[in-house]
């Protein structure tokens, strides 16, 4: 007696024909009827009575199909009950981010390690770009990315679900001409002189192009550009939450300022993007809560 043989059981006496069990089952009557009748043989009954018009349980065949379900639901449970605890074992969480949300992640991971310690991370940063390019091949279990729905929409091996809507701003010292107002321009940013992070989203190359910049310094090291705009009159394109919390931003010594054009402000939207091919983990679902109830409490 094995598994296949009670889940063709089930599958006769729930179709009432051997070749509509095959057909839903995908594989041949042949095969149905040979499993049955070695099962029968094995347990010196019949279980059905076979006809033109279909087959029927027989008495015994009754008490075969009772069986058969209960063990089939406890196989179902059990394999459940694995899946439970391989999760709850191995709980580590392979994670990408656009550089805006570098910070802010630092900021959620610092609390939630500290309350789940059971959880291990492995964090990659990247351009939303890079990392919708490579999700697959570097078997990413879930990215935070700045992303349009309509570019989202044309990734069909993703599964994105929205975060929050940011909007787009300037970070400036105390030497910027900038630093005393409560927002800049398109107008005021023309001809200005900035410094990009390497991996910096497309929106803000597009706009350092659009507003003539000069960029003066490049680097894929936040500290050494945080340095050069406090010490000269020179900003970085940024989103009101990836510095918020920054030491610098919270004594004063940096602003971050939002722009405004044609009277309002520059939106953009944030992503959680997961594979479409495995279905999300209960530690990714949480971790993606505390990054929610961080944000959360950012606006408060």
């Amino acid at each position: 007696m094995n598994f296949e043989q009670l889940e063709y059981i089930v599958t006769v006496a729930n179709e009432k024909s051997i070749s509509k069990a095959a057909e839903k089952l995908h594989i041949s009557p042949s095969g149905i009827s040979q499993a049955i009748s070695q099962l029968e043989k094995e347990l010196e009954i019949n279980i059905f009575n076979r006809s033109r018009g279909g087959v029927t349980l027989t008495n015994q065949g009754e008490i075969v199909l009772t069986s058969s379900i209960e063990i089939l639901n406890n196989l179902t449970h059990l394999k459940e009950k694995l899946a439970n605890n391989k999760e709850t074992s191995l709980k580590h969480i392979h994670l990408a981010c656009a550089p805006t949300f570098t910070f802010l992640l630092y900021d959620v991971l610092k609390k939630y390690t500290g309350e789940n310690r059971n959880v291990t991370f492995e964090l990659i940063e990247k351009s939303t770009t890079q990392i919708m390019n490579n999700f697959t091949n570097d078997r990413f279990d879930l990215a935070l990315v700045v992303s349009t729905k309509a570019e989202l929409e044309k990734e069909n091996k993703l599964n994105f679900e929205y975060l929050c809507t940011g909007y787009v701003c300037v970070l400036v010292g105390k030497n910027s001409p900038f630093y005393n107002l409560d927002f800049v321009t398109a107008n005021d940013l023309n001809n200005q002189k900035v410094v990009m992070y390497n991996f910096s989203n497309k929106n803000f190359l597009q706009m350092a192009k659009r507003f003539k910049n000069d960029i003066v310094f490049k680097s894929n090291r936040t500290l050494a550009l945080i340095e050069m705009i406090k010490e000269n009159q020179v900003f970085k394109y940024t989103h009101n939450t990836t510095l918020k919390n920054f030491p610098e931003v919270r004594k004063g010594e940096l602003k971050i300022l939002p722009i405004k054009e044609n009277d309002d402000f520059i939106y953009q939207d944030f992503w959680f993007v997961s594979p479409s091919d495995r279905p999300i983990s209960n530690t990714c679902k949480e971790f993606i809560q505390s990054i929610k109830n961080h944000l959360q409490s950012m606006t408060e």
